[in-house]
């Protein structure tokens, strides 16, 4: 079919078009994506001159060879795939720009959410989003849950894949030292325990503290959109490393640009990492920046608190992940609450772990 300016748009399928993509990504210093359910290619005398693609909810790779920059085919590409995601229903769309690009895409009705730049490594991003239910209408959402509450309080942001007496540990301190603690459990459903179980597990797991609020961290709180690398196995090296951090900045930007404000948060809870590097590049990133504030924006403390161990090794949900793969479920259980342990001899449980033994997965 025919596009704007003369191009033609293809649905790109082939090993010889997805050849050519990757080489018109890396000629605009971009990586190939990964997990797209979608990729338009824009030809021009059957040579591609324009890529995007849909990766969930997220464009991505959008690229426009230098010869038709500055034509509005960047546009073109975004519209197009705002398109086919409004075909499949998707009712919210989110994309990343380079932050001096930013411009061409509030003209298509996106809204800019954050923006870093990364000093280390000179990388910049900008998160946009479009669509019904932006980011006003959540914080509207998590600002009713504070009605009521101190200002001040305190925030942890965890996975509990599966919740262990780690998680508890690190709960337990922070409500100690909070006015009102929020506990802002991932809502990504890429973990081998599913959200619906580690949300009420985190909530059966803490039902005795007073001054808690569970809620769900939604689309804005390390989610595909905002910490993509969250989710994935990033290989090693200098430029993976340098992706994570872009991420992990973007996420912490989102969080004291939206999330603590919202809630009133005034200290974020962290336990530290010894295993996961993709964490580790985040904690580090968060002393450094939710402390700083600035533009109107007041700061928030970090205050990180050392793994709670258990025979004089750090009890982690990979840990207990790694027993029930091993068939030592009797081990894996000491380093949960009851609840977590009632729930691991469940029915309920027996799809997840067996997905747990036979899967890979770092999640």
């Amino acid at each position: 079919m025919k596009a704007l300016f003369g191009l033609e748009e293809r649905i790109l399928d082939t090993k010889r078009d997805m050849e050519a993509r990757e080489a018109l990504l890396a000629s605009r210093n971009l990586a190939v994506p990964g997990g797209e359910s979608l990729v338009l290619g824009f030809f021009r005398d059957d040579r591609l001159v324009a890529t995007g693609a849909l990766v969930g909810n997220i464009l991505q790779g959008i690229a426009v060879a230098g010869e038709i920059e500055g034509e509005g085919a960047a546009a073109a590409v975004t519209s197009a795939l705002l398109k086919k995601a409004v075909e499949r229903g998707m009712r919210k769309v989110f994309l990343y720009s380079k932050p001096q690009e930013a411009r061409i895409f509030r003209e298509l009705g996106f809204s800019l959410l954050a923006e870093v730049v990364v000093e280390r490594s000179g990388l910049g991003a900008a998160l946009m989003e479009w669509g019904a239910e932006g980011i006003e209408d959540w914080k509207a959402g998590m600002a009713k849950f504070a009605e009521g509450k101190p200002r001040g309080a305190g925030a942890a942001v965890v996975n509990c894949n599966p919740f262990t007496l780690g998680h508890r540990k690190l709960l337990e301190h922070a409500a100690e030292r909070s006015p009102w603690l929020y506990v802002l459990v991932v809502e990504e459903d890429r973990s081998l325990f599913p959200f619906g179980v580690r949300l009420r597990l985190v909530r059966e797991g803490i039902s005795d503290l007073e001054n808690v609020t569970v809620l769900p961290g939604g689309p804005y709180v390390i989610s595909s959109a905002t910490f993509p690398s969250y989710f994935t196995r990033v290989p090693a090296g200098g430029d993976s490393r340098k992706i994570t951090e872009l991420y992990a900045a973007l996420d912490l930007e989102m969080f004291r640009r939206h999330v603590a404000p919202a809630l009133g948060v005034g200290i974020r809870f962290v336990g530290t990492e010894p295993y996961c590097p993709v964490t580790s590049v985040y904690n580090d990133l968060m002393k450094r920046i939710l402390p700083a504030g600035g533009e109107g924006i007041p700061p928030v403390e970090v205050r990180e608190i050392p793994r709670f161990e258990r025979d004089g090794s750090p009890v982690s949900a990979s840990r207990v992940r790694d027993l029930i793969r091993e068939g030592r479920p009797g081990e894996a259980a000491a380093l949960v609450p009851k609840t977590t342990a009632q729930w691991l001899e469940s029915e309920e449980a027996a799809p997840v772990l067996e997905r747990i033994r036979t899967s890979g997965s770092r999640h």
